[in-house]
C-alpha cells in the first residue's frame, strides 16, 4: 500500500494499492479490489460527469490500471465530508 487516509487535515481520503497477482486475469483482480479490498463503485469518469450531484460526489471514485506484467494499481479517492 502506498497511501492510506488523509494526507493532511480536511483533505480527501486517498487509498492506493499495488497488487501483484499471478494466475488471475485483470477482471478477477479488479473485481477483488472493487468488492473486497476497498469497495468503490464508480470510476473517475463516472464521478467527474455527475459530481454536481452530492450523492455522486461524496461516493468517491476509483482508478484501476495495469502497471506491469501481473501488476495492477488500484486508487480510491473519498471526498472530505465534515
Amino acid at each position: 500500500m502506498f497511501k492510506c487516509g488523509q494526507p493532511r487535515p480536511y483533505a480527501d481520503s486517498e487509498y492506493e494499492y499495488e497488487i501483484e497477482a499471478e494466475n488471475l486475469n485483470e477482471y478477477e483482480v479488479k473485481r477483488f479490489c472493487k468488492e473486497y479490498l476497498y469497495p468503490c463503485r464508480q470510476t473517475y469518469v463516472q464521478w467527474a460527469k455527475g459530481k454536481e450531484n452530492m450523492s455522486v460526489y461524496f461516493a468517491g471514485y476509483y482508478v484501476f490500471e495495469q502497471v506491469g506484467e501481473n501488476k495492477y494499481r488500484y486508487y480510491v479517492n473519498m471526498p472530505f465530508c465534515d
